[in-house]
């Protein structure tokens, strides 16, 4: 079944399962699945304001605190997939977003990720309140509860 996602969900990854990205059965090893999510969770910062190279001029990083999976099925060699994302909550010190990955011929879900990240110092590594202006673009790009189940 194909997934109706809002024009919040943001568009943060595209691209094939490869060759050298599967297991002796053809299908995706599944340390890429995790790897595809952390490429979406720059692409969703970057949509917001917050890129890598942005993160580390200010001497700060983008710390994943919490992070869980769900695995609908398996992706096989050639297929083509798209992860969509969006935020569920934005506080003072943390986000909180869902990723979507989906088959892009059919629309339907393949796997998601739900994550809490936080900024913090590079220096000591504590938690840093984030930018009042990119709290408010990811406010602006929350997903509403019906589109998460």
């Amino acid at each position: 079944m194909a997934e109706n996602l809002s024009e919040n969900w943001t568009e943060t990854f595209r691209g094939a399962v490869l060759a050298a990205e599967y297991d002796p059965e053809s299908t995706m090893n599944s340390r890429l699945y995790i790897e595809r999510f952390d490429q979406a969770t720059w692409f969703l910062m970057h949509s917001i304001g917050l890129t890598p190279r942005g993160v580390k001029a200010d001497g700060q990083r983008i710390a994943v605190v919490r992070q869980s999976f769900q695995y609908v099925r398996e992706l096989k060699g050639g297929e083509l997939v798209t992860i969509r994302s969006g935020f569920i909550a934005v506080g003072g010190k943390h986000f909180r977003f869902i990723h979507r990955m989906l088959d892009v011929e059919s629309g339907a879900l393949i796997a998601s990720a739900d994550m809490t990240a936080v900024l913090a110092s590079l220096e000591t590594s504590k938690t840093l309140p984030l930018p009042e202006d990119k709290v408010t673009k990811a406010r602006e790009l929350t997903i509403t509860e019906a589109e998460i189940d």
